[in-house]
């Protein structure tokens, strides 16, 4: 049973994803204020912390500049992050939040690092920072400033060195997360006959067939129920196989895109589309009913059966979840996604990570921060604290919090990152149409045979320039 095996999986992590937000365009501060945490919970914190070797605490300059479409600052009636606020406890330190939107980031950035104007952190969760940011200038390398081979950084290793060029490692790595979990609605699985994904998944028969079965027998266009929703129904299907379409591999990008297990995904995302299983976005203005940006009304009105899409979707209150469904009463529910035969499952993962950006004005304050949301994330009493949250604030059920741990242990031992957003802007447009076109519901979905045939050159042109660039940047 893998219940048995969350039980020994790594201690479930902070609640970093708390801090994430979707990919919406929104840069104004929220109208409704965060929520810190109280006084016995920080003075717990503080305690649990007393044996930490925090080196000098006094920082010239206690503030910490961080550039994003969102704040990770407690906004919107969310609670605190433990990592904030030790870094306040610790070195009287502020995150300044940097305001621009989603579309703006990259553009935004650049702007300020030529203008010497730097702020001095940027997100790397988003998964399209590195290796582009880095081959560009964007960012520099964070071994100046942090000793990526001390206890508090040695069993995050592993995935440091994934984010690094030459000996050179360009993002601080937190924790790796689920990037795309299988979200859906309990009392909608009842209802419509099915059994329980999760129930499924602890018997090791949460499968692509047992999937594919459901989500031909629920869609019914005349009712407007489809069983797909969301941005990223497509991606999670091919990264169920562990393999990305573009990978980095010792420090080198390469290209996937003619691997036989990608060709079987490829192939089960067009038998679906072709099913119309998929919301048929092209009749709804390219909009969703599975993302924060418009809601996840679709689930919780039973007209969506799953949504693959980041924890942070129901990491939040039950104001902003009660669109998925009843959260408190255990409506809401989630798993990874199915393997093709219902073995133990790769995860479509993200790190929670910082780059930190050339010509930043704080490095040390920066170094401090990530040293903070490292000792938050590894420390279990501290963890006990950020989980408290989930369960008293956010509604969560103890069946909830078990896939959690579930869903992070196989992101830190079985991930799939993909890279294809973080090669460059030619690769990432030739991406945005590559993914969905076996998926496209406008009539118009490809063959994968298809469309390796048209695009494996311009892709395999994009692979050797950029690992030229990395060639180019490692030499100096």
């Amino acid at each position: 049973m893998r219940k048995a095996k969350r039980l020994l999986a790594l201690s479930i992590a902070m609640i970093s994803a708390l801090s994430f937000a979707s990919c919406g365009d929104d840069d104004s501060s929220s109208a409704i204020a965060g929520k810190d945490l109280d006084s016995e919970q920080v003075e717990a914190i503080n305690s649990a912390v007393d044996d930490v070797d925090w080196g000098n605490t006094e920082l010239a300059n206690t503030e910490v500049k961080w550039l994003a479409h969102y704040d990770i600052n407690p906004v919107d009636g969310k609670v605190e992050d433990p990592g904030i606020r030790l870094f306040k406890e610790k070195y009287n330190g502020k995150i300044t939040w940097v305001q621009t939107d989603w579309n703006s980031r990259y553009t935004k950035l650049a702007s300020l690092v030529s203008s010497n104007d730097s702020p001095d952190m940027f997100p790397a969760s988003d998964m399209d920072a590195f290796p582009v940011g880095a081959v560009q200038g964007m960012f520099q390398p964070i071994d100046t400033y942090i000793d990526v081979n001390s206890e508090y950084w040695k069993d995050i290793k592993p995935t440091l060195d994934t984010f690094s060029l030459g000996d050179n490692h360009y993002v601080a790595v937190i924790e790796n997360s689920p990037n795309l979990i299988c979200l859906y609605n309990k009392t909608v699985i009842e209802d419509n006959g099915f059994e329980d994904p999760a129930e499924l998944y602890d018997k090791g028969e949460w499968t692509w067939d047992k999937m594919q079965e459901m989500a031909v027998d629920f869609t019914n266009a005349d009712e407007e129920k489809y069983a797909f929703d969301g941005f990223w129904w497509w991606d999670a299907i091919e990264q169920s196989t562990g393999i990305p379409l573009i990978g980095m591999e010792d420090g080198k990008v390469v290209s996937h895109l003619e691997d036989a297990s990608v060709a079987e995904a490829e192939t089960l995302i067009y038998d679906l589309t072709k099913a119309g299983v998929g919301f048929p976005r092209h009749l709804n203005d390219w909009k969703t009913r599975g993302s924060n940006d418009e809601g996840t009304e679709g689930l919780g009105q039973g007209l969506t059966l799953f949504i693959p899409v980041g924890p942070y979707e129901i990491e939040d209150t039950l104001a902003n979840t009660a669109c998925c469904g009843d959260v408190a009463a255990g409506e809401v529910m989630f798993v990874p996604m199915p393997s093709k035969d219902g073995s133990e499952p790769y995860m479509p993962a993200r790190v929670e990570g910082y780059c930190l950006c050339s010509g930043a004005k704080n490095p040390e304050g920066f170094a401090a921060f990530m040293l903070c949301k490292r000792v938050a994330n590894t420390n279990g009493e501290v963890k006990a604290i950020g989980m408290a949250t989930l369960t008293e604030e956010y509604g969560w059920t103890q069946e909830m919090v078990d896939m959690r741990e579930e869903c992070y242990r196989l992101a830190n031992e079985k991930p799939v990152f993909e890279f294809y957003k973080a090669v460059s802007d030619e690769m990432t447009t030739a991406f945005n149409t590559i993914v969905t076109a076996t998926s496209t519901t406008n009539g118009d979905a490809q063959t994968w045979a298809e469309v390796v045939s048209a695009n494996k050159n311009g892709v395999n042109y994009y692979v050797e320039e950029v690992n030229g660039k990395i060639d180019n940047a490692t030499a100096k």
